[in-house]
């Protein structure tokens, strides 16, 4: 054991214990004492001027020994060649933090891996996102991968599903698909359908990063806040991405829509009808409801509130085309101001885009003292 460097470590903040474990590392053996004291050294300091800190070069190093083997200009290399490959320095920095191993992966690995996935479906600018967010997936096999894609496929999604569910969320190849089925039958026990389970996944990939504690406790929070079970499982079902939000933030849109003069129940009730309200800003809401309630049309809001999907840039313009035909909308024929695109234009004759340019809500409100009626 060389004990200048050991003491060198031990000076740096190591264990005696992770001190003894990276210098039995092979890669260091070839070292003579004086050298790879002064390797070390020269190492750490090189590892900081980068922009790691001492807490991360150690938690680096204790995983990944073999960092301390490797010369200053082949880090240097290895970074350059990542950021030729369309990482930022930035990126790097952030990658190896979490996976100290890719300094160890040759350039001519990572874009083997690179072209592989590629071949699999994801374009270049998938995987380099993703290997931002998962950085161990230069490490896997290709084998691993495919096999993975298969066993999800094997549950009842597509290919195309799993593509799109792991460029949101790549370290679902960090799952054992033991873990992922047992998800899926906790779901069903709570009261999803196995289709509720895949579809609400699909939109919500993230929900197999959630323990199945935190799952429940979403419900019954939503329960407390006066929704019943059924009630927490239909709006989940249909916006997923509920279980995303926090209970603060909910609470928060709650409080925003009765300040906007809707009641606790009214709110409750838009919310079930259309529990995607939950994901639009309150700008976005507050627009909508500006331009209804200016037009004795606010009953929308409350009885028919998944209309508040549609822009309001759509919903102007659809409604100064009526205007200006002398067709007043009503209670009796507002669903026409939310006909599909192409419903919409083969009845009307005119198309989305040039109904939008013709009458502008930007330049409306722009040009006009819109006045809150809120």
């Amino acid at each position: 054991m060389n004990n200048n460097a050991k003491e060198v470590l031990l000076k740096l903040g190591y264990s005696k214990e992770d001190a003894e474990t990276i210098l039995s590392n092979e890669s260091l053996i070839r070292f003579t004492e004086d050298t790879l004291t002064n390797h070390i050294k020269i190492n750490f300091e090189y590892l900081i001027a980068l922009g790691y800190s001492k807490e991360d070069i150690i938690k680096m190093t204790k995983c990944f020994s073999y960092l301390y083997g490797l010369s200053i200009e082949n880090i240097k290399k290895k970074i350059e060649d990542l950021i030729l490959l369309g990482h930022s320095k930035e990126d790097v920095l952030k990658m190896t933090k979490q996976f100290p191993y890719l300094y160890g992966l040759s350039i001519e690995n990572i874009k083997k891996k690179i072209e592989d996935l590629i071949l699999l479906g994801y374009t270049k600018e998938d995987v380099l996102k993703m290997t931002k967010l998962l950085p161990a997936l230069y490490g896997y096999s290709i084998e691993n991968i495919k096999k993975k894609i298969g066993d999800l496929m094997s549950l009842g999604y597509s290919k195309e599903d799993v593509l799109k569910m792991t460029k949101l969320l790549p370290s679902l190849y960090n799952l054992s698909i033991e873990n992922i089925k047992k998800k899926i039958e906790d779901l069903m026990l709570l009261g999803y359908s196995k289709e509720d389970a895949l579809k609400m996944t699909k939109q919500l990939p993230s929900l197999y990063g959630l323990s199945i504690e935190n799952i429940k406790q979403k419900i019954e929070n939503l329960i407390s806040l006066g929704y019943s079970k059924e009630d927490a499982l239909k709006m989940t079902r249909l916006f997923s991405s509920l279980y995303g939000l926090s209970i603060e933030n909910i609470k928060k849109k709650i409080d925003d829509l009765m300040l906007l003069g809707y009641s606790k129940e009214d709110t409750l009730k838009m919310t079930r009808l259309f529990p995607s309200l939950y994901g639009l800003s309150i700008e976005n809401i507050k627009k909508k409801i500006i331009f209804y309630k200016q037009n004795n049309l606010d009953f929308i809001v409350v009885d028919d509130t998944k209309n508040l999907m549609q822009s309001i840039d759509l919903t102007y313009a659809r409604f100064m085309f009526f205007k200006e035909k002398n067709i007043e909308i009503s209670k009796d024929n507002y669903s026409r101001l939310f006909y599909n695109a192409k419903q919409f234009e083969k009845q009307y004759g005119i198309d989305k885009s040039t109904l939008l340019e013709k009458y502008n809500y930007q330049e409306y409100i722009n040009s006009k003292s819109i006045r809150n009626v809120i």
